[in-house]
């Protein structure tokens, strides 16, 4: 008998998803917050280098995480719609439903499923890629420079009263100073989650070239979008090839991929909204599009 994707099971699995990686974003933004918090704003030029420590460990760490809560969400939605199990990391023996869902919930910390207990077929195959930690460690430093030392310097060349004819206590320098450590604390967490997020959407797009089970992807948003993916969004599935493997996420986006191995998918009801938008709009610029967003 064919196999019957379980489409309601699917929307599940990736509304949970969506929402642990937004949280794993959201872990390394707080531990970000909490080491700039520790560092008065005059003396951060002379902190860089634990800052640095600290960013870079906690950018691996929580893409580490990403990285691994992507294995157990590709497996578990490619055994929902097409009934069979793939290897490659973290695969157990005699893998089913029930199991499948046991580690997707262990992953995410809620209990979205559960299934039956029967050994599903297995697909040997691995097309994981392996964690990127040196990559992951280049982008964060990066990530760093730009969004902390180089806007550091900047700031200290700018400071008031360099030479002392500023008091330390004067409203409007701690006024200043607050104003900037606050865009210390969002772009680097911008930077740094997309970096985190990152772990686990390269994960999908790289394992979908590789395993011939695969169909494609979509997007997947958060609650309220830039319009930008709103639009990637609304065009659906996209059927895999090189040229569209790049997902194209940005500083703040929490947007996720989906892998398809079904021509039986259903989208989430958000994507059906955004088509809908789209096709109400009627063509036009990137620009007028984003008018078009706004206003609806």
């Amino acid at each position: 008998m064919a196999w019957t994707p379980r489409t309601a099971e699917v929307l599940r699995a990736v509304a949970a998803y969506q929402l642990a990686q937004e949280a794993l974003a959201g872990e390394f933004a707080a531990r970000w917050a909490q080491a700039l918090a520790a560092v008065e704003a005059r003396e951060i030029a002379g902190s860089l280098t634990e800052l640095e420590t600290e960013y870079g460990a906690a950018v691996r760490e929580s893409a580490a995480a990403s990285y691994a809560l992507s294995v157990v969400f590709y497996r578990l939605v490619r055994a929902l719609e097409t009934g069979r199990v793939i290897g490659g990391p973290g695969y157990r023996p005699a893998s089913s439903l029930a199991s499948l869902w046991a580690d997707f919930n262990r992953a995410t910390g809620k209990r979205t499923g559960s299934g039956p207990r029967e050994q599903l077929p297995v697909d040997t195959r691995n097309p994981f890629p392996a964690e990127d930690i040196a990559r992951e460690t280049r982008r964060a430093e990066e990530a760093f420079r730009e969004q902390v030392a180089d806007r550091v310097a900047k700031h200290e060349r700018e400071r008031p009263g360099r030479e002392g004819s500023a008091a330390l206590d004067d409203p409007a320098l701690i006024a200043w100073e607050r104003e900037f450590l606050e865009s210390l604390k969002t772009g680097g967490s911008g930077a740094g989650g997309q970096i985190v997020q990152d772990g686990g959407r390269d994960m999908i797009n790289n394992a979908l070239q590789d395993d011939p089970g695969a169909i494609g992807y979509y997007r997947v948003t958060e609650g309220s979008p830039c319009y930008f993916c709103a639009l990637m969004a609304a065009r659906g599935a996209v059927y895999k090839s090189k040229r569209t493997a790049a997902f194209g996420a940005h500083p703040h986006c929490h947007c996720q991929a989906v892998p398809i191995f079904s021509r039986r998918y259903q989208l989430p009801d958000a994507n059906a909204k955004f088509a809908g938008m789209w096709r109400e709009f009627g063509g036009g610029s990137l620009a007028d599009w984003r008018t078009h967003y706004t206003k609806t």
